[in-house]
């Protein structure tokens, strides 16, 4: 964002000029998919609304004085505005068959939306796992460690989206290869030059160690909540294996075809499933705690059927990802 702030519009930026064509003519290289993008928009708004029952439980039920919860509030409107770029605009431009340049300057500061909230997402994400394996590592001593520990990932998180989304380049929708790509493709002969100065080195970094430090947490994780339960397949630890794995498997996937698109030309199918993911990436919080985590599911279920049902204690199990 700092390259529209330095040169005052989008089309002043060195290899995102648009002029070589008309926008007709640019939307014609596009290619309207409203079987995806309907579902995604709806997919979009309906996640949008869930959310505010939710952060309104976590709030009223005070739930949000536990450190977890206070990461997990983060990682809510973190989501919200992912789920906007992810579903809400990436969803009509499907529907029209949008590229770069037939809406340079809504793409581009989507787009740095897009590649911020996807990397802050990662990094409050990694913080909540921390904060759960910390929390069962040293259960004795988690209270003096987790909330201090909380609050600097809180700072570090909001510091590294702003970091993303001002200082780092953007990535520019096109739809005919389904998902947001650093080349805006609006070079007629592409150099090396370009490719250089689309290329964003901090993504492709945050990947990597995104998917490292998940793997090393999901592992330590998931050990440590079998020697709890000392090996029972216990219905708590089934319900935190189901959890871990879907956080796990979209943000995973999602990491590895962007950084895979470095290296080689991914298929249709990968390109697709990158888009899925990405989409239902962002609502899965969301849905995870409506089913899974049974204090925010009670409540829920006592606001939408009015039932007079009492709201039961929060776990205090030691290994619950949300409790």
């Amino acid at each position: 964002m700092d390259r529209l702030i330095e040169y005052g519009s989008v089309e002043e930026i060195p290899y995102y000029n648009c002029s070589a064509k008309s926008q007709n003519e640019w939307l014609a290289t596009g290619v309207k998919r409203p079987w995806l993008g309907y579902p995604i928009t709806v997919f979009g708004v309906f996640i949008e609304i869930l959310y505010l029952p939710i952060l309104y439980i976590i709030f009223k039920s005070k739930l949000i004085k536990m450190t977890c919860y206070k990461i997990m509030v983060l990682l809510a409107f973190t989501d919200m505005t992912a789920t906007a770029c992810s579903c809400l605009i990436t969803g009509p431009l499907l529907i029209v068959g949008s590229v770069f340049c037939v809406y340079p300057t809504f793409t581009y500061i989507s787009g740095g939306f897009a590649i911020a909230t996807w990397c802050m997402s990662c990094s409050v994400t990694t913080s909540l796992f921390l904060n759960r394996v910390i929390s069962v590592a040293f259960h004795g001593l988690s209270n003096s460690i987790e909330k201090k520990l909380a609050y600097i990932c809180i700072f570090l998180c909001i510091f590294y989206g702003f970091y993303v989304l001002f200082f780092t380049p953007v990535v520019c929708f096109n739809s005919e290869w389904l998902i947001w790509l650093p080349d805006p493709l609006s070079e007629m002969k592409p150099s090396e030059q370009a490719a250089e100065y689309y290329r964003n080195r901090v993504q492709a970094w945050n990947n990597w160690i995104f998917v490292t430090c998940m793997f090393v947490l999901f592992t330590l994780y998931l050990g440590m909540i079998n020697k709890i339960s000392m090996g029972q397949k216990s219905k708590a630890a089934k319900s935190i294996f189901i959890q871990c794995c879907i956080i796990c498997f979209f943000n995973t996937v999602i990491a590895l075809v962007y950084n895979a698109l470095t290296l080689i030309t991914p298929d249709y199918w990968m390109l697709l499933l990158c888009q899925f993911c990405w989409s239902v990436n962002h609502g899965c919080p969301a849905l995870i705690y409506i089913t899974m985590n049974q204090t925010i599911k009670r409540e829920f279920k006592k606001m939408i059927l009015g039932s007079d049902q009492r709201i039961g204690s929060v776990s205090a199990h030691p290994a619950s990802l949300t409790h």
